[in-house]
């Protein structure tokens, strides 16, 4: 029987949680860390109990909330709880200087998109903060580049100026604004889908040829659509490769 495996991903603002059954995510619910725990945890047992899943895996990068879940889900679900952490034999090498400053997610999202893709790739990732992270063949996992988040850059704004107002994202259709609020939304739209296309393009320029793009996280769709460049938006790629994370390291305990 292949094993169901509940992944979850917590980061800055919420888990992401998903079911993982041969290679495939389903079942995707998003808990808010500003949400009551005890609700939060009751809801998540509500929704995969039931599935009956054999293990859970997850990768964190709020270390005090990695302590809180391990000890919540090992208690409501009675299940293992592995953790990915970046230190540990992977499914593709990781060559940094200090592997143990990597991001879970980070890394979980290169070994989703070798999977996928093989090397060279590269990954952006539309979170709190967007994210590449690239893979080369031989090399494995080489680093890559963190950028203000969308909503950094719209609330830098209302945070750093008297008279701007504080605006939330949305897809912007024109680069002149006639009004305030539509300046605003140009700016950090198309700035923002601007760094999108030269970071890549440095990508490339310091691989030295043709180097795939992935795109996951919540704005990924709607910052890239009408991108004008080749790119695949896999929107539970970090789930995915916390998945085969797992079960590379399952394979070789």
């Amino acid at each position: 029987m292949i094993p169901k495996l509940l992944v979850i991903d917590i980061g800055n603002t919420n888990a992401k949680c998903g079911l993982v059954e041969e290679g495939k995510v389903s079942v995707v619910h998003r808990y808010s860390h500003t949400e009551n725990t005890d609700s939060v945890f009751s809801a998540l047992k509500k929704s995969y109990e039931p599935l009956q899943p054999t293990a859970v895996a997850l990768a964190s990068v709020v270390p005090d909330l990695t302590v809180y879940w391990r000890k919540e889900l090992e208690h409501r679900l009675s299940l293992p709880v592995w953790e990915l952490r970046t230190t540990d034999p992977q499914p593709i090498g990781v060559d940094v200087p200090k592997p143990e400053t990597v991001g879970p997610d980070r890394l979980a999202n290169a070994i989703a998109a070798v999977h996928r893709k093989g090397s060279p790739v590269m990954v952006a990732d539309f979170g709190t903060a967007l994210t590449f992270d690239v893979a080369l063949p031989e090399r494995g996992y080489v680093g890559g580049v963190i950028a203000p988040g969308i909503d950094l850059m719209y609330g830098y704004f209302a945070e750093k100026t008297a008279l701007l107002p504080e605006l939330s994202f949305e897809p912007c259709g024109k680069a002149i604004g006639s009004t305030t609020e539509e300046a605003m939304h140009s700016g950090a739209f198309f700035g923002y889908r601007g760094m999108v296309r030269e970071l890549s393009a440095k990508v490339r320029e310091e691989v030295g040829g043709d180097v795939p793009l992935l795109a996951t996280g919540g704005y990924a769709a709607e910052v890239l659509e009408g991108f004008g460049e080749p790119v695949e938006v896999v929107p539970h790629l970090t789930l995915e490769g916390i998945g085969q994370a797992w079960r590379s390291s399952s394979r070789t305990a």
